[in-house]
């Protein structure tokens, strides 16, 4: 072989690896600093109207986003709200399933996710809480408030009181008729029937009385017995609300008159029956008018004696009295 296809030969193989090893050096190792950073997530709620009225439907819309990098397998994970009679409904009810999920998100991206919240009308605020996770990362929580403008309270009138409906029929009111007034000629008589009366006893030494009749306080006073006073016809007592049970009335302790018989009208208004205390104010008012008599008769009596100014004398001195002894003694020129 000649020496010049040798020396050839070398320089080629030397040339190609030459090329080989500058290659190898120009490409670049790949570095640790050049992996791609993991992102976070940031939740934010909100809900619209701002300003809603009692029993008015709020929609509620949480808006997740990724910051600093890319988070993978992005899901809400809870949704609660206090009380728990406000609810919401939405897409994602079920957290497990697809509606729920968000996927991965790159740097920036966001997911949003609505529901509709409904409360009872007098509920005055409902709090909400929405939860969610990602692969690697720690679950957070995004809270919103909803405060209802309630109506303002209407005054109730105020129901008065009616009375108790009783089952006793209501009491008749009273029908009598007024009694009459003692004229003054009726006074007047009887005046003069005492006074007679007490001539008569003087006429017969004392032992007389009068026969006549008269009107003392408004008490009609006869010879056989005493009536109790009638009262005054204006005299009208408010009806009873409940009525008494009826009494039998007691025999009269009183002798019946020999004149004209009167019914006495002191029964209380609305009670065609007597009462017990109605008896026992007629059995007063007579023995009243009873001693009232007695106490007339009495003071009739000795006013007669007084204005005769004549004592009792017993039958023996009578007789042993000296004869014109009685007589005044004449003075003067014809006196003895």
């Amino acid at each position: 072989m000649k020496p010049v296809f040798v020396g050839l030969g070398t320089a080629a193989i030397l040339a190609a690896g030459g090329a080989s090893a500058v290659a190898a050096a120009d490409t670049p190792s790949p570095s640790p600093s050049d992996s791609v950073a993991q992102g976070e997530l940031s939740v934010i709620v909100s809900t619209a109207p701002e300003k809603p009225k009692a029993g008015e439907t709020v929609d509620v819309t949480a808006t997740i986003k990724a910051t600093g990098g890319p988070v993978a397998a992005v899901r809400i994970k809870g949704l609660t709200t206090t009380p728990e009679a406000a609810t919401l409904t939405g897409a994602c009810k079920d957290f497990d399933s697809e509606a729920c999920s968000a996927g991965d998100l790159t740097d920036g991206e966001d997911a949003v996710f609505a529901w509709d919240l409904k409360a009872p009308e007098k509920t005055e605020k409902v709090e909400i809480t929405v939860t969610v996770g990602a692969a690697e990362l720690k679950d957070i929580t995004g809270p919103a408030s909803v405060a209802f403008l309630l109506p303002s309270p209407t005054p109730t009138p105020t129901e008065t009181s009616k009375p108790p409906s009783s089952s006793k029929p209501p009491a008749k009111k009273p029908t009598g008729t007024p009694s009459k007034k003692p004229k003054p000629s009726d006074s007047a008589s009887g005046g003069d029937g005492g006074s007679s009366g007490g001539s008569g006893g003087s006429s017969a030494g004392g032992s007389g009385s009068g026969s006549g009749s008269g009107s003392a306080g408004g008490a009609v006073i006869s010879r056989g017995g005493v009536v109790p006073p009638q009262p005054n016809s204006s005299f009208a007592p408010p009806d009873p609300s409940v009525a008494l049970p009826p009494i039998e009335p007691p025999s009269p302790s009183v002798a019946p008159s020999q004149g004209a018989p009167v019914t006495p009208q002191s029964r209380l208004q609305g009670n065609e029956a007597p009462v017990a205390q109605d008896l026992t104010f007629e059995r007063m008012a007579s023995t009243q008018a009873a001693w009232l008599a007695a106490l007339l008769v009495a003071f009739s009596l000795l006013m007669t004696q007084l204005r005769l100014g004549r004592r009792p004398v017993p039958a023996g001195a009578a007789a042993k009295r000296a004869k014109g002894a009685h007589r005044r003694p004449r003075k003067g020129v014809f006196g003895k």
